[in-house]
């Protein structure tokens, strides 16, 4: 009698919520229906309507005009009676065993009586329980079709059966969706970006990834596959705004969390170098903060856009924005004296000035040069560690200490964290000596993780009077000159080593 005493409201919940969980577990998750109804089950519940072979076929066909009709189904459901004061505790003591369809109620006025009305159930088994209660249960005939079913349930149904694997997500960049598909699911691209459109009405334009980032300005070929043609957007992350061109420069959404995590590190007044700028995804956001940016990026459209983020984020006085090589902006930075010089060794294009470089106010003290380095390349960013060696001016770190990079790598399933190591300080030319620590940041394939690599550069090798590791550097990867530890080094430099441990 628990079941009735609780949909009278005489029992505590805890006990309705027994009796439900005992009937969920003989029923399991799908919707239970009479055999005549024409429904096939999905492992999570969803529903897609079954059609003879013929029609089944003739919908999967690349090509063929898509017709949302052909998804219209007739349901019979079986329904509780219940008093209509009743409805809204009825449906907290039901949850997961009531109809759950977009755009669907699973209360439903009752024609016969108007005090009264009828809670759709998903469970035939619970609807036996509730017989055996002596409680009112009829049945419901319930019209779905396209706008009931998900954009899963769709793709499923128009693609053939043999596919195993269908899109059910997607990366959402402003009003953009990109998908990358599988070169199966190619045939049937226009029809998949038309579900995605209607099924997300903040969405305007689908586009399917093609091939990889191959080039160094990380942007990827794509294809519009639905929707306007529009690739120019604009996208928020917590408190900054950014505008971009997706088909023009370097934007992934999945790395918000990353940059919030980073710039939580910093502390106002400091200053920060980011190498691999992009749009500002790092850079506004520390200049938000209260933190002096010089931002790059080798790009011209990342370039463009950053200098326009900049402004509609009213961050001008706190970011100042290059377009050069970023190795070259590395050891520009890395010596104050060469602070504010224009960058030389383009040659493809006229050397870019930077942005709000004519006032003094917006150069960092020369003495200070920087206190956080981000290079956020993940795919080569260690290959530009080797900008460090040697690059800083000892007279001007005598009291200061030397910076904090955080440098974004790739990791291989068969790597290990000293592996990576082992590039870095190949790179370095010099070891770290456990100054390392690496966040997980997310994975990116089966076989392939990113990660934030965080270091102090050491003495050795900032003050370094070798070449650069990528000059001097041999196949086992160490310098030509070293001292006991292994860092290429000399008196002058282990003179300060011995300064930045006291």
């Amino acid at each position: 009698m628990l079941l009735k005493a609780a949909l009278s409201g005489r029992a505590p919940p805890s006990h309705s919520l027994r009796c439900l969980s005992a009937a969920h577990e003989l029923s399991g998750w799908g919707l239970q229906l009479h055999p005549y109804h024409h429904v096939r089950q999905l492992i999570n519940g969803r529903l897609i309507p079954i059609r003879n072979m013929s029609d089944a076929q003739a919908a999967s066909t690349p090509g063929r005009p898509f017709d949302k009709s052909e998804f219209s189904q007739t349901l019979t459901l079986r329904a509780l009676k219940v008093q209509a004061k009743q409805c809204q505790g009825l449906m907290k003591s039901f949850a997961g065993y009531t109809l759950n369809k977009p755009r669907t109620r699973c209360i439903v006025s009752d024609e016969g009586s108007s005090t009264t009305r009828l809670l759709l159930l998903t469970d035939e088994h619970l609807v036996d329980m509730i017989q055996a209660e002596d409680l009112a249960v009829t049945d419901y005939t319930l019209q779905i079709g396209y706008d009931q079913l998900s954009a899963e349930d769709i793709i499923r149904k128009v693609v053939p059966q043999d596919v195993r694997e269908v899109p059910h997500a997607f990366e959402s960049v402003g009003h953009i969706a990109h998908l990358n598909l599988r070169d199966e699911l190619l045939p049937y691209k226009h029809i998949i970006g038309q579900v995605v459109l209607d099924k997300n009405p903040s969405i305007k334009t689908v586009v399917n990834k093609v091939g990889n980032i191959e080039n160094e300005y990380r942007v990827f070929q794509m294809d519009v596959i639905a929707g306007k043609p529009i690739l120019e957007t604009e996208v928020k992350q917590h408190s900054a705004r950014f505008k971009l061109d997706y088909s023009q420069v370097y934007w992934n959404s999945r790395l918000e969390t990353e940059h919030k995590r980073l710039v939580d590190s910093f502390r106002p007044g400091e200053v920060v170098l980011d190498v691999m700028a992009g749009i500002g995804p790092f850079a506004i956001p520390a200049a938000q903060k209260g933190c002096t940016v010089l931002a790059n990026d080798l790009n011209p459209n990342s370039f463009k856009y950053l200098e326009q983020n900049i402004k509609l984020n009213k961050v001008s006085s706190k970011v100042t924005a290059f377009n050069m090589d970023g190795r070259s902006f590395i050891r520009q930075q890395c010596n104050p004296s060469a602070r504010g010089a224009q960058p030389q060794d383009r040659t493809d294009a006229e050397p870019a000035q930077p942005s709000g470089a004519a006032d003094a106010s917006l150069q960092p003290a020369l003495t200070a040069a920087f206190d956080h380095a981000i290079m956020n390349l993940p795919a080569s960013a260690i290959e530009f560690l080797d900008a460090f060696h040697g690059a800083f001016d000892s007279r001007a770190h005598v009291e200061a200490q030397l910076p904090l990079v955080h440098c974004y790598c790739f990791q291989r399933k068969d790597e290990s964290h000293a592996d990576v190591q082992q590039r870095v300080e190949t790179a370095l030319g010099g070891t770290l000596d456990g100054n390392l620590s690496i966040h997980d940041v997310r994975l990116v394939a089966p076989n392939k993780r990113m990660l934030c690599l965080t270091f102090r550069i050491p003495a050795a090798v900032a003050f370094a009077k070798t070449s650069p590791p990528s000059e001097s550097v041999a196949t086992t990867g160490k310098p030509l000159f070293e001292d006991k530890s292994g860092n290429a080094a000399d008196s002058d430099v282990l003179q300060h080593s011995k300064r930045q441990r006291a």
